[in-house]
């Protein structure tokens, strides 16, 4: 019984394949061209990619060539070359936009264009939210908002940067955000910041340093 059961409904699945057949083939067509499709837009993507890295990497190249034997003007009439060059790959997504801002950032900073900077910190950051660059750009950005004195916004982005424990000056992140909250006057998180600093990293030179500030906020009678 169970063998006619199996046969009847193998020759049902077998008639409704031959009497579907054209509609079969046209599905699997269009599942072919699918996924041709994406095989060819990863390739062109990924193509795309190494051809912006590769200009970003062109762009670093001439600014940099021979550099020390140029005058200041020189210097500078090439960071704003670069700057224009590099401007339409920040637009970009990925690892491509995120260098790109980088170099941007850098550019502006050495201009002391501290907002422009800012800018192209914070869209690194965005753009490189889930990787290692991410509180690299988080750093710098309130390193920008010091220079401008935006403090509450310095203060953030240093603890952005000091909550990644993968971010390897986390150490200098934390004494930075530390510092900020005592320039605010708020000593006692001041503290709090600088101890943690110390237990988490006793050896490290920043810690040694947060030391020697609870210390003289002790004596200055501003932490008991």
């Amino acid at each position: 019984m169970a063998d006619y059961e199996e046969m009847t409904a193998s020759k049902k699945l077998a008639g409704f394949i031959e009497k579907n057949k054209k509609a079969f083939i046209a599905i699997l067509i269009v599942l072919v061209c699918c996924l041709i499709g994406y095989i060819i837009f990863a390739s062109v993507a990924k193509s795309n990619k190494s051809k912006n890295l590769q200009t970003l990497d062109e762009i670093s190249y001439e600014l940099t060539s021979k550099s020390s034997e140029l005058e200041d003007a020189e210097i500078e009439a090439r960071i704003t070359t670069a700057l224009e060059k590099a401007a339409p790959l920040t637009k970009k997504s990925g690892i491509v936009g995120t260098r790109a801002n980088m170099f941007c950032a850098e550019l502006a900073f050495r201009q002391e264009k501290y907002e422009d900077a800012a800018n192209y910190w914070k869209e690194a950051a965005a753009k490189a939210k889930k990787s290692y660059l991410a509180p690299i750009s988080y750093f710098n950005l309130a390193t920008c908002y010091e220079n401008l004195g935006n403090v509450d916004a310095a203060l953030e982005n240093y603890k952005l940067a000091a909550d990644n424990n993968d971010f390897v000056m986390k150490p200098h992140a934390m004494f930075s955000y530390g510092r900020i909250l005592e320039t605010k006057g708020d000593y006692a998180t001041a503290a709090a910041a600088y101890t943690e600093l110390n237990d988490n990293f006793p050896s490290d030179s920043w810690a040694k340093l947060a030391k020697s500030r609870l210390i003289s906020l002790k004596n200055e009678g501003k932490i008991e």
